[in-house]
This record gives structure tokens, sequence and C-alpha cells, in this order.
């Protein structure tokens, strides 16, 4: 009995996951027996959803039942189901921060495994490399008229991105993961008028770019 409900246990068992797209008001909530970022990959290349992509991983719970937990977040927001995107039903008018504080109240039994990516920002070494990389990019003082940025981290990328910096639907800085003894490269892209900032313009100048 106790190896049935084990296989049965296993048979149930997968993720429940929040994906957000920089050229879409609305969020995916989904569930899947596979990893996250192997459903993103499908995702992003199927319709409805390809043309509203690139889809990233905002939050995942590893569940124990991700039929019946993706069922249930599907009821609690029925309400704010967008109707008007034919051919799905797993896209909300809602903050994806609002879904994530849900899957923080799902009961710790039916919980296997939370990403660990909050622990990031208690690291003091990675917090103050964000608070330069925002303030190097002028990120705040040009939110009213660029609109959304988006840090992702962990993107679904080809190339292999450790996080991503988008305005809207470009992306204007990211960092790759090491790979085949290749160090990670760190990238910021900037307009000429950069150089209108002397400060900035000396960097490159010494830099060599």
């Amino acid at each position: 009995m106790a190896q049935l409900t084990a296989e049965t246990t296993k048979h149930l068992a997968g993720h429940i996951y929040v994906l957000v797209s920089p050229v879409c008001e609305y969020i995916k909530i989904g569930g899947t027996d596979f990893v996250p970022f192997k459903r993103i990959k499908e995702i992003n290349s199927c319709e409805p959803y390809k043309t509203l992509g690139p889809w990233s991983l905002h939050d995942f719970r590893q569940v124990a039942d991700w039929r019946k937990l993706e069922q249930a977040l599907h009821y609690t927001f029925r309400s704010k189901l967008v109707k008007s995107v034919s051919g799905q039903k797993e896209l909300f008018a809602l903050s994806p921060v609002e879904v994530s504080k849900y899957l923080e109240q799902i009961d710790v039994s039916q919980v296997l495994k939370k990403p660990k990516i909050d622990r990031m920002f208690q690291d003091h070494e990675f917090a103050s490399f964000l608070a330069r990389l925002f303030r190097f990019t002028a990120i705040l003082n040009w939110l009213d008229l660029q609109g959304a940025w988006t840090f992702s981290l962990f993107p679904s990328t080809n190339g292999g991105r450790y996080y991503t910096i988008n305005i809207g639907p470009h992306e204007v800085a990211f960092a790759t993961l090491p790979k085949n003894n290749r160090p990670p490269v760190h990238m910021i892209h900037m307009d000429r008028l950069i150089h209108d900032f002397k400060d900035v313009s000396d960097w490159i100048k010494v830099s060599g770019q």
C-alpha cells in the first residue's frame, strides 16, 4: 500500500508556474509535469502565446499534485481570466506579485520545492551589484518616459542568460552564464547620447570600448 501511495504521488507531482512577458500586459498561470523551463520553450513556440512572448519565469512551486493546485489557482483568479485572447484559458489580467503571494500561502505539505531567488537578494554582494547597475543605467530616472523596466533572472533564451533587463521588448543589459570553460559576459547596451555624460564617456575610453 505504501508503494502504491508513493507511485501515485510521483504521478501527480509537478510544477505550477507564473509567466510574464515584456510585450504582454497579462500573465500566464499554468502547470506541468516537467520542469518549467521545458514548458516555457514549448509555450514560446506555439500560439496564441508565441505572439505575446517571449515568456519568462516569474515564480513557481514544485508540488505534490500540480493539477489540483493549478485548478485552485484558476478558480481563485477566475474573475481576472482574459477572454479576449482566443485559444487559451490561462492568461489573467493581474499582477504577478499577487499570484506569488498566493503561492506563499499554499499548504507546506503540498510543496516539494520552492525557488531560492529571494535568498539572492539577501546576499550583500549581489544586492550591491544590482544597485550599481541600476544607478549606472539610470533606470529610475527614466521610468516616466520609457515605461516598464523588466528584470528577469534565468530567462528562457538560446544563449543561456543569467539575467536580462528590458525596456518593454528591448533588452538593454544582460549577463551570460559560464559555459564550456568560457567566462560569463556582462553587457550593457547604450545610446550614443550617453557620450553627453563625461564620466561615462571617460569610462568607455579607459575601458577601450
